[in-house]
């Protein structure tokens, strides 16, 4: 199923790994690692409840990631045990555990049902709201948003950072956009920043970023410390901590916004210094500091006053990018979607 919440901003946000629901058909089979699903961006929906104030239009999908990795391109077919960042319907997880049961595994022929009940849905809707957010502002910036265990891979001891944006090296948006964002971290303690190292990307942003037509596309990849008390079952969410990385998003996005010359910007700011000064949001303290400040350690509750919302320049030239593929033409507009209830 798609979740789709429309905006009018030029902000939408992709949830592509949100979704928990596996088919009784599929779920009977998986193994006791893979009934765990360890590796969804458990909780990210409420980290960016924030959309509301941005006027942002949000993409969802209910289904796992474990069932169809709607971020991966629906051409690569095979599944690939020995390399799961290529695999449509994972076999393994992030760190190589089997989540089906010997003999269980989905073929061929299962792998293009998957695919085209849930994966072609959702980037049908994906496309539907970029073709509409294009209609009401020149310019479109997609995140493709997710979440990840701070140690998601088999490699012992290294550590994901907080914030990781890939933009395919600059080419599914252009670099000021990138720099916007990624400095909106600066200054802060707890927070240390990837661009385009480790994550650069996948299907999502790779598919829809077209720079020179003003359509901007960056994955944001969190690692979950950074807003849950615990990695494991049963993910319980961290209150200060999320309430923090909740406030810090936002002013990003709000420079994104700024950016992309959002008439609605200057109204933004007014209500989240007044969400602020109610206590409705936190405010975020920043060290007297032109870097990133973090040791990849968990995210502290700061205090201080308000801080106010910088304007960054905006763009006056897209880059040239490769030749990238077109969106393709735009479904019916009550096609799969089921508006999120208030």
């Amino acid at each position: 199923m798609i979740v789709l919440k429309r905006g009018n901003s030029p902000l939408i946000l992709c949830l592509p790994h949100s979704g928990t629901e596996v088919p009784p058909a599929i779920g009977g089979r998986l193994s006791a690692t893979g009934r765990l699903q360890m590796d969804i961006s458990w909780h990210l929906d409420q980290v960016l409840d924030i959309a509301d104030l941005l006027d942002a239009t949000i993409i969802a999908t209910t289904i796992s990631r474990y069932v169809v990795d709607v971020d991966h391109d629906p051409r690569m077919r095979k599944p690939e045990e020995e390399d799961y960042a290529r695999a449509l319907c994972p076999l393994t997880t992030l760190d190589g555990k089997r989540l089906y049961k010997a003999g269980e595994e989905p073929g061929p022929t299962e792998i293009d049902q998957r695919v085209l009940l849930f994966h072609d849905p959702y980037h049908a809707a994906v496309r539907q709201q970029i073709d509409r957010i294009r209609r009401l502002n020149k310019t479109v910036l997609l995140f493709d948003c997710q979440s990840r265990r701070s140690k998601p891979g088999p490699v012992p001891g290294v550590m994901l950072p907080i914030i990781n944006i890939g933009t395919h090296d600059n080419t599914s948006c252009h670099p000021d956009l990138r720099n916007t964002f990624a400095g909106s971290f600066t200054g802060l303690t707890g927070f240390n920043v990837s661009t385009d190292d480790g994550v650069k990307g996948r299907y999502i942003s790779q598919t829809y970023g077209i720079p020179e037509s003003q359509i901007h596309t960056l994955t944001l990849v969190i690692a979950q410390r950074s807003y849950l008390r615990h990695e494991t079952p049963p993910f319980e969410p961290d209150k200060a901590r999320m309430a923090r990385l909740r406030a810090v998003l936002l002013e990003g996005f709000t420079r994104t916004l700024d950016w992309a010359g959002w008439s609605g910007t200057p109204q933004l700011r007014n209500l989240v210094q007044s969400a602020r000064a109610t206590g409705e949001l936190m405010t975020v303290e920043r060290q007297n500091s032109t870097d990133s400040v973090g040791d990849g350690g968990q995210a502290s509750t700061p205090a201080g006053k308000p801080v106010q919302l910088q304007t960054t320049q905006q763009h006056a030239t897209a880059v040239t990018a490769a030749e990238r593929k077109l969106v393709r033409p735009i479904i019916p507009d009550n096609f799969l979607e089921a508006d999120v209830a208030e």
